[in-house]
């Protein structure tokens, strides 16, 4: 779980927006959503933190040695470095336990001026890396390495993580993180009915799929695939009390990409991923949308503390929200994004009571589209 960020010079973020994801809580909220108008800057949090973890976990790999770092500052900054100060948990190989990892970066699109990693195992804070242009300092518990080949741009942790007796960063880079966003924009992800056999053929995926899709009331009773070339995928729904099969290509665009984006909820609940999701109820309705919310939010269905991040404009969805979980991006009149959560208005009176869609409709918080 992502439990604290903090963005600087990051495309439309001119000065540093500190994120406390774990503010009033013993553990990181299950579910963070984003609102506020067009253009105010949700997407470019969430790439914000996409971007730090790519880079953390797979810069060496990805990064051409020529090639420049896809880090956009804002635009009248161009010269000066961007700066992240991630904190995430991630359970130990060994016991399980939750351990915390503080991962800090500052770099221009060049190269990495600085890096840093920690780790609390038991609460005690450790030094893994410390990183100052070509300097590198090891943490006392860590084996060096040779750092010959590592390039001025990718990280230290992606670097590192090639050996086997760098545990931690190994620990860091496996991390598992999906998301609908790239250092470009949204990455296409639509329904493609030759990957459904790879999705059906894990069975606890396939069991809840078919559960949640029955649950979701999209139509589907159940999916019908088969795994021999030029038989298509049926989805079978119940029509005037009988049931009737139709093929992907007759089923809704929405109910298409409710079942894309339904497999990569089931599949992060299963391993305890962070999603994050940019523009949630994109073709999907609401419903399924407070839908997905609650699959997260639910312990049963979330044991292995998997968490969602997403941005979104229909302003329905905060009623099923705590102030903590709700942030907002606004942009002022210089282009600069600030960003920050329901719970900062602690002058509203009996806030956790209040209808935070109703305080959002009236201006109470700001950050809302201009035509409400």
């Amino acid at each position: 779980m992502i439990k604290y960020l903090t963005v600087e010079n990051y495309r439309s973020i001119k000065t540093e927006n500190i994120l406390e994801f774990d503010a009033n809580s013993d553990a990181a909220h299950p579910v963070i959503g984003f609102a506020g108008a067009n253009a105010s800057g949700k997407t470019t949090l969430l790439q914000s933190l996409t971007f730090v973890l790519w880079f953390m976990q797979h810069s060496f790999l990805k990064i051409d040695e020529s090639a420049e770092i896809p880090c956009e500052p804002f635009y009248t900054l161009p010269s000066s470095p961007s700066r992240f100060h991630l904190i995430f948990a991630q359970r130990s190989p060994g016991d399980g336990k939750l351990v915390d990892y503080e991962y800090q970066l500052c770099l221009t699109k060049e190269k990495v001026i600085t890096e840093k990693l920690n780790y609390f195992p038991d609460g005690k804070e450790l030094l893994v890396y410390h990183r100052h242009n070509n300097n590198i300092q090891f943490g006392e518990h860590l084996s060096s390495i040779d750092t010959k080949d590592l390039r001025a741009n990718c990280s230290l942790i992606s670097f590192a993580a090639q050996f086997a007796s760098q545990t931690v960063a190994i620990v860091c880079k496996h991390y598992t993180v999906q998301s609908n966003l790239d250092a470009y924009g949204l990455k296409t992800d639509n329904f493609n009915s030759s990957l459904l056999d790879k999705w059906l053929a894990d069975e606890e995926i396939r069991h809840h799929l078919q559960t949640c899709l029955k649950l979701a009331d999209v139509g589907i009773e159940q999916i019908d695939y088969k795994y021999r070339i030029g038989e298509k995928t049926h989805f079978t729904h119940k029509i005037d009390d009988g049931l009737v099969n139709f093929i992907s290509r007759v089923e809704s665009a929405g109910t298409l990409q409710f079942l894309v984006v339904l497999y990569r909820v089931l599949q992060a609940l299963k391993e305890g991923a962070v999603l994050i999701f940019d523009e949630i109820e994109l073709k999907l309705h609401q419903n399924l949308v407070v839908y997905l919310l609650t699959l997260f939010k639910n312990k049963a269905d979330n044991p292995h503390n998997a968490q969602l991040i997403f941005s979104f404009h229909n302003s329905y969805i905060m009623e099923f929200l705590i102030p903590e979980q709700l942030w907002f991006a606004e942009k002022n009149d210089q282009g600069q994004t600030a960003l920050f959560s329901a719970a900062a208005f602690t002058d509203i009176k009996d806030l956790y009571q209040k209808d935070l869609e109703t305080l959002y409709r009236v201006g109470r918080f700001g950050a809302k589209p201009r035509k409400i």
